[in-house]
């Protein structure tokens, strides 16, 4: 690896973009890279960002999505459902926007009435399959990225198989039982969903994380109907070119953590009148229902607090904020505390706020046009008491540290690594690292045990501790 970074180096070329000056990766030097090492251009991709050099084709990138965004698209797998209309130009963008992997669902071929609108279809390609062109489109387009195609109708009984280790699934399609089916796949498997539709000079884009209501909110129960009022009004080329493109938008925040998707809001468009509603949808499965009907008691209210446990330089940082980086692509709002033993001056005598103190002030807050900050003395088991109020909004509060918190704890250990510092706390619930140390630490043999690298198990064993998903 530190031989490909010099190689990387040595071809990087220096550009400037606004005011911003950025180390480039020119395409033709990725090409030869790729050659030279028998390595797939996405890892020459990924490894010259990781490097802080910027493949050249993602230069307009980076001042929206930014280097670390562009890092996560690569290192993505989003699921396409239907690659006609909307999903033809789906592909096109999350392939030029640069998603590392992509699988394509579509079980059609092309035919003539597509001609008015679907990206991929050509006079030439009239019987062609429509995922067979959507997969030479997206590599044809970005040859780092792997695109995977299946020729299947997406349905109940296929849909967990084939969204099996997608990121985020967009759905694409034209028929209601389909798109049921995707968003069943996609809650049982914890994965958001980009809903879009249209018909005629209207469209519709709404984002499903698990446990939203979705879709039922918009079309009422399953089963009810099959095809929508497109069936009738027909889709003229401009809307699904509409509606794709803002699929792709949300796509993209889901993925970089970049803006605020349409969670629980529709986006209606009627491009006709020109208008444009955002219309609020309901509330998450159960959040509405008492705290006894969902078999939680009213001590057990969110947010849920959870300590990661180990030695200075167990890696405990490095994994919360893996941690954090998936809650959040789940959809989750997920808070952070860092707890420390040692005494810190962070509101120094003389400062304004420590003055405010002073005079009698419990909290005192320092505030800035994007940061804020409050200052207050209080003892530990205080501040534990007050956690779920300082993080109201929050779905679960990852802890650094806190060994004798009262939250249950995941011991972190690293092979060769610092010794866990004092007796293990009886309240740990799994081990994240090296399991032999653990063991020779005392920790039980009946935990479970997660890899450095076994992030998204980790996440959904954590959601069930704190019981954010009810049964």
């Amino acid at each position: 690896m530190a031989d490909l970074a010099g190689r990387l180096r040595a071809r990087a070329v220096k550009v400037q973009a606004g005011s911003q000056e950025y180390n480039i990766l020119p395409q033709a030097a990725e090409i030869e890279l790729a050659k030279e090492l028998n390595m797939p251009r996405r890892e020459i991709q990924i490894a010259a960002l990781e490097s802080g050099i910027v493949p050249g084709r993602y230069l307009r990138n980076m001042g929206t999505v930014g280097a670390a965004g562009q890092l996560r698209l690569l290192n993505s797998t989003v699921a396409v459902v239907g690659c006609g209309g909307l999903g033809g130009l789906v592909v096109e963008l999350l392939a030029r926007m640069g998603v590392g992997r992509l699988v394509l669902i579509d079980s059609d071929v092309f035919e003539e009435n597509n001609l008015n609108r679907q990206l991929l279809c050509t006079e030439a390609d009239l019987g062609k399959p429509k995922v067979v062109a959507a997969c030479e489109r997206a590599r044809a387009v970005n040859g780092a990225v792997e695109a995977y195609g299946h020729q299947a109708r997406l349905a109940k009984e296929n849909a967990p198989s084939l969204l099996q280790g997608a990121d985020v699934v967009v759905d694409a399609l034209d028929n209601l039982s389909g798109r049921f089916a995707v968003e069943e796949a996609a809650r049982a498997l914890h994965i958001p969903l980009v809903h879009g539709a249209i018909a005629g000079f209207l469209g519709q884009v709404l984002t499903v994380f698990p446990g939203d209501p979705g879709l039922v909110e918009i079309y009422g129960p399953p089963g009810t109907r099959e095809r929508g009022v497109e069936v009738e009004t027909g889709n003229p080329a401009a809307t699904p070119a509409l509606i794709a493109s803002l699929e792709v938008q949300e796509v993209v925040k889901i993925l970089t953590g970049v803006g605020q998707p349409l969670r629980r809001r529709l986006l209606y468009i009627d491009s006709a009148r020109g208008e444009v509603y955002a219309l609020k949808l309901g509330e998450p499965e159960g959040k509405n229902e008492p705290e006894n009907k969902k078999g939680v008691s009213p001590q057990n209210s969110w947010p849920k607090a959870i300590s990661f446990v180990g030695g200075s330089g167990s890696g405990k940082t490095t994994l919360i904020v893996k941690v954090i980086a998936e809650l959040v692509r789940r959809g989750l709002r997920p808070a952070a505390v860092k707890h420390t033993q040692e005494e810190k001056e962070l509101d120094t005598p003389g400062k304004d706020t420590w003055r405010f103190r002073q005079a009698g002030a419990e909290v005192a807050a320092f505030l800035t046009p994007s940061q804020a900050a409050l200052f207050a003395s209080l003892p530990e088991e205080v501040v534990a008491s007050r956690l779920a109020a300082w993080f109201a909004e929050a779905d679960v509060v990852l802890v650094e540290g806190w060994k004798r918190g009262p939250f249950p704890k995941i011991a972190v250990f690293r092979q060769e690594g610092p010794e866990f510092p004092g007796e293990l706390p009886s309240d740990v619930i799994a081990l994240v690292g090296d399991a032999a140390e653990a063991r020779s630490k005392g920790l039980p043999g009946n935990l479970p045990i997660f890899g450095w690298t076994e992030t998204k198990e980790l996440c959904d064993f954590l959601l069930d501790a704190v019981r954010y998903r009810q049964e």
